[in-house]
């Protein structure tokens, strides 16, 4: 065992968070399938950053035919940044962010649109002065069809 995984082990279990503690974010695993016109929420959650700082959420999604262009949706941090696909729709307060902790947050779509399916990212900006771990991470949603009764 190294001296820092040693170091990190005794910190941890003296319930201290090191200061070189990598970031990880993480979000409910996928893929998630919802039926369309639901009430939709996806979990993230971010550790390993330096305490005391409220952290920032911010929701982006990957459309399958274009999966290297981002679209971004929401921010707990930034009033504006929504693109036009989604603005009217945080806006209305169809799609918004619930804070549940300073290191957690819950991604609301109040009616779930055949348009939402994809890959969904959560990043958290940088609080801590340098960059060590990971910023962001994805999970694929699917909507399937509300079947009408006969």
């Amino acid at each position: 065992m190294g001296f820092q995984t040693l170091m990190m082990a005794c910190a941890l279990l003296a319930g201290l968070t090191p200061s070189w503690a990598k970031r990880v974010v993480t979000v409910q695993s996928g893929p998630l399938v919802r039926t369309e016109g639901s009430h939709t929420t996806i979990w993230c959650n971010v550790t390993g950053y330096k305490e005391g700082m409220e952290q920032d959420f911010e929701w982006s999604m990957y459309l399958p035919s274009v999966p290297d262009r981002e679209i971004r949706i929401v921010s707990t941090g930034q009033p504006n940044y929504a693109y036009a696909i989604f603005a009217q729709r945080v806006n209305s307060k169809e799609i918004w962010v619930e804070r549940l902790s300073a290191d957690a947050a819950l991604l609301h779509i109040t009616k779930l649109e055949a348009k939402d399916q994809g890959v969904f990212e959560c990043y958290t900006p940088n609080t801590d002065g340098q960059f060590l771990g990971s910023y962001s991470a994805r999970t694929n949603l699917t909507g399937t069809p509300r079947l009408l009764p006969c």
